[in-house]
Parts: structure tokens; C-alpha cells; sequence
């Protein structure tokens, strides 16, 4: 019963898209328009992303619990866990981020997704790319997610 909660919630965080989180672009990037699934999308020449979504948190759950949830999700898609880490925006709020790898085109692929939950919302950042891009960004995108505007 618990891992079909955590698929249904996962699934809820995917389907349902309301707008208000934003990171600085950094260096490097270029803004994209939003779109309705995400609120604040941004990408290097070299393809790596950056995106932001915002959801009720209807469900009156915690970070830990979302960080299971979409973990859950994302295993199951057959993403290869590489760390997690506690975040923290310079705003001050407090999450917990999931870093995977995969395979995408033959090639490899980072996937980090951070979670942010309060009472109201819960703040999703995004950031993919190939491998080698992605590890050359590494600490730009880093210093992104802390820019998180959580409105």
C-alpha cells in the first residue's frame, strides 16, 4: 500500500503543474520560456537543463517523504542512484536532492532532482545533461539550485 501512495504521489508531481519557483540563470545558460509543466526552464549551449516546478502539497507532506516518493519513481524508470545531499537555498529553505545517471542516446546522462516541501507547496528543481557537459557545469548548477525562489 505504501509504494502505490508513493507511485500515485509521484505521478501527481509529474502530472500537475502550478508556476511561482525560479532560479537566477547563471552564467552561461539562457532563459527559456516557461511552459505548462514548468515554471522556470533554462539550458547551456552544451545541453545541460535547468527547470522548476511548483505543486500543492495537498497532501500535508514533509521533504523526506516527496524525496521517497519520486526516489521510488525513479528507480523504477531504471535511473542508478549516485548520492543524495541535504540543499539549501540562500533564502533559507531546506531540501533533499537525488542525484542519478542513465543512459540516454547510447550516451551517459546526469539526472539531479532536488525537493523542497512546505506546508503549502512543494518545489521541485531539475537539472539533466550528458555526462560530460553536466560534470563540467557541475558546481554552476550547484550554485543555481541555491538561487531557488520559492514564491
Amino acid at each position: 500500500m505504501r509504494a502505490l501512495r508513493l507511485v500515485v504521489v509521484a505521478a501527481a508531481l509529474t502530472l500537475a503543474a502550478c508556476h511561482g519557483a525560479r532560479l537566477e540563470t547563471p552564467s552561461g545558460f539562457a532563459t527559456l520560456s516557461s511552459s505548462s509543466d514548468y515554471s522556470y526552464r533554462a539550458t547551456s549551449a552544451k545541453g545541460v537543463v535547468l527547470a522548476t516546478r511548483t505543486e500543492p502539497n495537498e497532501v500535508k507532506a514533509n521533504t523526506a517523504f516527496y524525496a521517497d516518493a519520486l526516489d521510488a519513481k525513479l528507480r523504477g524508470k531504471g535511473y542508478t542512484p549516485d548520492g543524495t545531499a541535504t540543499v539549501k537555498t540562500e533564502k533559507g529553505l531546506t531540501g533533499t536532492q537525488l542525484r542519478y545517471v542513465t543512459e540516454r542516446n547510447g550516451r551517459a546522462h546526469r539526472y539531479w532532482i532536488a525537493v523542497f516541501a512546505t506546508d503549502a507547496k512543494v518545489y521541485v528543481v531539475e537539472a539533466a545533461g550528458d555526462k560530460e557537459p553536466f560534470d563540467a557545469a557541475e558546481t554552476t548548477v550547484e550554485k543555481a539550485i541555491r538561487t531557488l525562489d520559492a514564491t
